[in-house]
């Protein structure tokens, strides 16, 4: 299993177009990825976004990362980003829901 987070704060005046792009990105991950978690949060009354994902295995995440649903998304958010983006890769430590975790790993 492999999670990772995102976390990046868009432009005020992008807020309404990014929505839309992460409502179609998280719906084609739906679609295609239905063993993926994939979790977004927003900051209340920020324009700041954290992406929390989970991946089965590498081949799903490196099915992720190669898929077009995610080059549109990335090409319409990171342009319209207040800095970079921050990525980090998380290790579980723990889970009160067992149905969060598809991989003994607590």
């Amino acid at each position: 299993m492999k999670y990772l987070m995102s976390k990046y704060t868009v432009k005020e005046e992008k807020l309404k177009e990014i929505k839309k792009a992460i409502s179609k990105v998280v719906a084609e991950i739906r679609e295609h990825e239905p063993r993926t978690l994939y979790l977004v949060f927003r900051e209340p009354g920020q324009p700041t976004f954290i992406h929390l994902m989970a991946f089965e295995n590498e081949a799903a995440e490196r099915k992720h990362a190669q898929s077009r649903y995610l080059d549109h998304f990335v090409k319409a958010v990171y342009p319209n980003c207040v800095g970079k983006p921050v990525f980090a890769e998380l290790a579980l430590f723990g889970a009160s829901k067992l149905h969060w975790v598809l991989e003994s790993h607590v």
